[in-house]
C-alpha cells in the first residue's frame, strides 16, 4: 500500500469499514474510496462544482424548452459502468445539447452509449470506442489497472444496444485509444465521454484526442472523477489540467466536465 492510500485508509477509518474489511477488501476499498470522495467534496477540495445544463443555456448553446423530457432504458443493470444517477444527468446534457456528433471512449455493453442514442437528435452521429474484441489485456496487465483488466474480461461490447435494438444508431470502432487516429474526426465532436481505460497514459492520451476532436461549441465528460486508490492517477491528472483550463465536477458524482472550446486549446 502506497503512502497516500495508506494516508486515505487512516483518514476514513471507522467501524463499518473495518466490517466490510473483514468480509471483503474489495467492498473496503470501494467503501473507503467513496467516503474520502464525498468528504474531499464536501471541504470543497478538488473540481469547483458546476451544473453543466445551465451553464449550456449561459453560453447560448442551448435553448431552454419546459416540457422537454429524457428517455433512459427500462434495463440499467450490468456490471460496472456508469451509475444510474450519473446517467440521467448524460441523458439530460444530451437532450438539452441536441449534439450534432457524440464521441464516447469507452462502449463496454453499450449503457451510456444507448443514453446518448435515445437523447441526440435522430439524425445524430453517435461513435463509441472499446479495445478490438480478440486483445489480450493479460497478457498487458501491468500497462492496465487491475479494475480495468477485470471488465475487459466480462465485456460483451455494445451487447446493451443490441439488445435494444439500438446498435444500428450508433458506430462501433474496434481500436485501442493509444493507436487511434482522431484526424477524420477533428473539430465535429460536440458532446464527448471519456471512460476508457484508467492509467494516467490513457487518460491523458484520451483527452489530448478528445480535444483535437472538439467542435467548437459542446461539453466533455470524464468519468470516475475524485476517486482515490487506482484512480487517483486519473483525479490527479484533471486537477492538475484545471489550472490551465476550466473544467467541473457534477456534484455528488463522479463526472468531471469541461467546456469544448476550452479543451480544444489543449488539442496537440
Amino acid at each position: 500500500m502506497g503512502v497516500a492510500a495508506l494516508l486515505d485508509a487512516i483518514a476514513g477509518a471507522n467501524i463499518n469499514g473495518i466490517r466490510l474489511a473483514l468480509r471483503s477488501r474489495r467492498l473496503a476499498r470501494e467503501y473507503l474510496s467513496q467516503s474520502v470522495q464525498r468528504f474531499d467534496e464536501l471541504i470543497g477540495k478538488g473540481l469547483e462544482p458546476r451544473d453543466p445544463i445551465g451553464f449550456l443555456y449561459e453560453r447560448g448553446w442551448a435553448v431552454r424548452h419546459p416540457a422537454a423530457r429524457v428517455e433512459l432504458p427500462v434495463a440499467l443493470e450490468t456490471p460496472g459502468g456508469t451509475r444510474l444517477d450519473e446517467l440521467l444527468v448524460l441523458a439530460a446534457v444530451t437532450r438539452v445539447l441536441q449534439p450534432r456528433k457524440v464521441f464516447e471512449i469507452g462502449t463496454f455493453m453499450g449503457r451510456t452509449t444507448s443514453v446518448f442514442v435515445l437523447n441526440a437528435p435522430a439524425d445524430a452521429s453517435i461513435v463509441s470506442m472499446d479495445l478490438p474484441l480478440d486483445v489480450d489485456v493479460g497478457r498487458d496487465a501491468p500497462a492496465y489497472l487491475e479494475t480495468d483488466v477485470d471488465l475487459v474480461r466480462q465485456r460483451r461490447v455494445g451487447s446493451f444496444l443490441r439488445e435494444l435494438d439500438l446498435a444500428h444508431r450508433c458506430q462501433q470502432i474496434l481500436c485501442d485509444s493509444l493507436a487511434f487516429d482522431p484526424a477524420p474526426h477533428a473539430g465535429s465532436v460536440e458532446l464527448g465521454f471519456i471512460d476508457g481505460a484508467h492509467t494516467l497514459r490513457h487518460v491523458k492520451n484520451d483527452t489530448e484526442k478528445m480535444a483535437s476532436m472538439a467542435a467548437p461549441t459542446g461539453l466533455v465528460f470524464w468519468h470516475d472523477y475524485g476517486g482515490k486508490g487506482q484512480f487517483r492517477d486519473l483525479t490527479r491528472y484533471l486537477d492538475d489540467l484545471a489550472r490551465t483550463i476550466r473544467i467541473f465536477r457534477v456534484p455528488r458524482t463522479t463526472l468531471a466536465w469541461a467546456p469544448a472550446d476550452a479543451l480544444r486549446t489543449i488539442a496537440r
